[in-house]
């Protein structure tokens, strides 16, 4: 007999999901395959990774018309009316899942795939995320699975979080693409240069060049250092101590030996610095269900960094990176306790094999 098979839905905003799933794919021993719109053509890594599918992507083509109507079901987040690509999209998946019969699949994240994959009958793990997740649409998502993992150990837990949510969740310590790396031998602290990054992603924000450059005078005795980044225009009138790396690919170079490193609040970014145990600034910014505004709160009540629900003011510069070098990293050593994207791992592996197990010798019966 076969052994069990798991399939991946990877979301295609940004790239922290496709991170998330390859951290846990460097530890799953069964084959698996992912499904995915947009970033399917990208290289993928996973040991036992056998086939990498694309989908029409949801937010293509749409119907202007149609748009209107995409709130329209409580329990779905997103459902425009008459989008040839969604059609598209639900046939092509429902499709694999009848053909590959996967014994599980794991979603990491979409309602809509979550909703189909239930009514397909095949069993699913859904990823939580952090934020006000209490909408009907979410927490229909949540009942329709068979267990939650949360890429966070308990201790993260955001305290609106519902307590059967809670009951139902798989709470995992730490991990990120650096995880392996650890901690940075405290680096900053032996550095000639003091130093502050200020890091962007590629979601990036608004226009804060003229922000940075109040910023970089109000602390003279460090090296501001932007990455994710080029300068503006008005360059020129930058103080001395400001310099402008751009997007590059070796951040930790950076981040590991600065005093201060100030990032929004994106759980990659957030796992990654603590990972390395830097000292750092989280400022919150816009996203749905106040996913950063929740997440800052949590990293300021546990004391793993500065959380902010906005940017500062000028003035308060001075005293955040004081207030910031006083953090102690070690409060991240319970996160990064065990290897969480191995123990992802192994609860898909204990729920595929149940699957598999109940799909092969269940009775079958007609009512």
């Amino acid at each position: 007999m076969i052994g069990p098979r798991v399939g991946f839905y990877v979301h295609y905003h940004g790239m922290g999901h496709k991170h998330r799933t390859e951290a846990i794919l460097q530890h799953l021993t069964i084959p698996a395959s992912v499904i995915t719109s947009r970033i399917d053509t990208l290289e993928w890594s996973g040991l036992t990774l056998t086939e990498l599918i694309g989908l029409d992507c949801d937010n293509d083509n749409l119907s202007r018309d149609g748009l209107r109507h995409a709130s329209d079901v409580p329990s779905l987040h997103f459902a425009p009316l008459w989008s040839q690509n969604i059609s598209n999209r639900v046939a092509k998946y429902t499709t694999w899942l009848a053909k590959s019969k996967p014994d599980l699949m794991v979603v990491d994240v979409s309602v809509e795939i979550s909703m189909l994959t239930r009514l397909a009958s095949v069993p699913q793990i859904v990823m939580r995320q952090h934020g006000d997740r209490s909408d009907p649409a979410h927490l229909s998502a949540y009942a329709a699975a068979h267990s939650l993992l949360a890429p966070f150990p308990e201790m993260m837990e955001d305290e609106i979080t519902a307590d059967w949510v809670r009951e139902k969740t798989v709470y995992l310590d730490g991990f990120c693409r650096d995880h392996a790396t650890g901690p940075s031998n405290s680096a900053a602290d032996t550095s000639d240069v003091a130093t502050i990054v200020f890091m962007f992603g590629r979601g990036g924000s608004g226009d804060v060049h003229e922000r940075i450059r109040a910023a970089a005078k109000l602390l003279p005795e460090f090296q501001i250092v932007v990455i994710g980044k080029e300068a503006d225009e008005m360059k020129a009138y930058d103080p001395p101590n400001l310099r402008y790396l751009g997007w590059i690919d070796n951040a930790t170079k950076y981040t590991t030996t600065a005093n201060v490193v100030v990032t929004a609040a994106g759980h990659n970014s957030v796992m990654e610095l603590g990972n390395a145990r830097c000292k750092f600034i989280a400022v919150a910014q816009p996203r749905p269900f106040a996913e950063q505004l929740r997440k800052v709160e949590i990293l300021q009540r546990e004391g793993l960094a500065i959380g902010l629900d906005q940017w500062p003011a000028d003035e308060a510069w001075p005293s955040l990176i004081q207030r910031a070098i006083k953090l102690d990293p070690s409060r991240w050593d319970s996160v990064f306790a065990r290897d969480g994207a191995k123990q992802a791992a192994d609860h898909i592996h204990e729920v595929a094999a149940w699957s598999h197990q109940k799909r092969e010798q269940s009775a079958k019966v007609s009512i």
